[in-house]
């Protein structure tokens, strides 16, 4: 009898663990941080009103001011910033038996893209306490083959852009800078994706700016922006039924993904996803380039506009994303970098027990965290794209014990403050 009450407790309160993520609260979270409910009525009238015809003149608009917010001459728009970064590769004409180096903590699109043009990716350490690529690491990695290196601007802390230049300019290499986390970030004053022979953003709803998918290659080299541009030109638009799903996606995340609400809406997308409803990029772990859509597709009008509404807000982000973060490191003091110039796109730290520390804080606020992996997106058989395991081992501490707080717009400071009230002293006990 006793048995049969434990086992039914034991049933009971697994049922509860399992409904646990729907107990109404508000929760923090990394997603559509940098959109407004001005954006969202934009995109909603648009989508009902069936008016989706392509304007390229918005799109030019767009990449004429992203290009002077990064102080470049030529902007090219694409679906995604790993699209972008492919279409890159193609014009510094990466092919087959050429290397690329890069910081053994990316997202898995990054050796993707020099998969897909046949190239090997070649992995240099990181510094732990920035996360950016060891800039000593990167010599005794370059090879009579190797043709460019990638100068990642890690979670929105600029890289040491100049000894990279250095390095690439005596070895007559190109320098692409990754600049997925760090629109807005400066480097000595001036803009990151100034500094290399081009570069690329991420405009995803994770990153400092959201047109909910897209990037941006930025280039001052006539010759590389002139490839680009027949490459863009060659480029297909989304089908028009995943365009709407990708608008639709834009549409039902915005008020979803408030904290208020996200303890339900999460699920509500994680469903409409399941079920077709709403587009996303899905080639994480492809290991050839992607077949089922247009690969680079082009970014559409609607995010363009979304985009352009997202640039003119873009000191006010960084400002508060600034704020966020000092006011975290005034607390907790586990960060050594200086934030002034950065766009702080997380506050990174280190933890010894990541999954401890997440369940702790999962009531409040979903970390989301990056990069769990060396190439975040996969978590085993690296070897497909390249990286040897223990080849870098700061690396694989950071990606085993890191943790990320968001810094966006949507995260107000009086929450920031009363998490690091309550929870300040746990925090400092269980971080490196």
């Amino acid at each position: 009898m006793f048995r049969f009450e434990f086992k039914k407790m034991g049933f009971i309160i697994k049922k509860l663990i399992d409904l646990y993520p729907l107990i109404p609260r508000k929760r923090n979270h990394i997603f559509s941080g940098s959109n407004s409910w001005s954006e969202w009525r934009m995109i909603t009238k648009l989508f009902f009103s069936n008016n989706l015809n392509a304007d390229e003149a918005v799109i030019e608009n767009y990449e004429k001011e992203f290009a002077e917010k990064t102080n470049t001459k030529f902007a090219f728009s694409f679906g995604a910033g790993r699209m972008a970064l492919h279409s890159i590769l193609e014009a510094l004409d990466i092919k087959k038996g050429d290397e690329v180096i890069l910081p053994a903590y990316t997202c898995v699109v990054v050796p993707n893209a020099i998969l897909y043009r046949g190239a090997t990716p070649v992995y240099a350490d990181i510094d732990k306490k920035t996360f950016n690529i060891d800039v000593s690491k990167i010599e005794e990695l370059i090879t009579p083959k190797t043709k460019a290196i990638f100068a990642q601007h890690t979670f929105g802390f600029p890289c040491d852009i100049a000894a990279i230049n250095g390095i690439a300019k005596l070895h007559n290499i190109f320098v692409v800078e990754d600049c997925a986390h760090a629109l807005g970030a400066k480097f000595q004053g001036q803009s990151v994706g100034s500094f290399g022979d081009v570069a690329f953003f991420s405009t995803d709803h994770s990153k400092v700016t959201s047109t909910f998918l897209g990037g941006m290659a930025t280039t001052n080299n006539i010759n590389i922006a002139n490839s680009l541009k027949k490459i863009q030109l060659n480029a297909k638009k989304l089908p028009s039924n995943l365009h709407r799903k990708l608008l639709f996606g834009f549409i039902m995340e915005f008020p979803l993904y408030s904290a208020n609400i996200y303890w339900f809406g999460k699920f509500v997308m994680t469903a409409l996803n399941k079920l077709g409803f709403i587009f996303f990029w899905r080639d994480e772990l492809c290991l050839k380039k992607p077949q089922d859509y247009p690969y680079p597709a082009k970014l559409s009008t609607e995010q363009a506009l979304l985009g352009l509404s997202q640039l003119q807000s873009l000191d006010d982000n960084i400002t508060h994303r600034q704020k966020v973060y000092e006011l975290i490191d005034k607390s907790l003091n586990q960060s050594s970098l200086d934030y002034k110039e950065s766009a702080c796109l997380r506050y990174s730290f280190y933890v010894k027990d990541r999954a401890f520390f997440e369940s702790q804080m999962l009531y409040r606020w979903d970390l989301g965290i990056w990069f769990t992996s060396v190439v975040h997106g996969k978590m085993d058989n690296w070897y497909e794209v390249g990286y040897i395991k223990g080849s870098c081992p700061n690396a694989e501490f950071a990606a085993k014990h890191i943790v990320n707080l968001p810094t966006h717009q949507r995260i107000a400071i009086r929450d920031i403050e009363s998490m690091l009230h309550k929870n300040r002293i746990w925090i400092l006990k269980n971080s490196y």
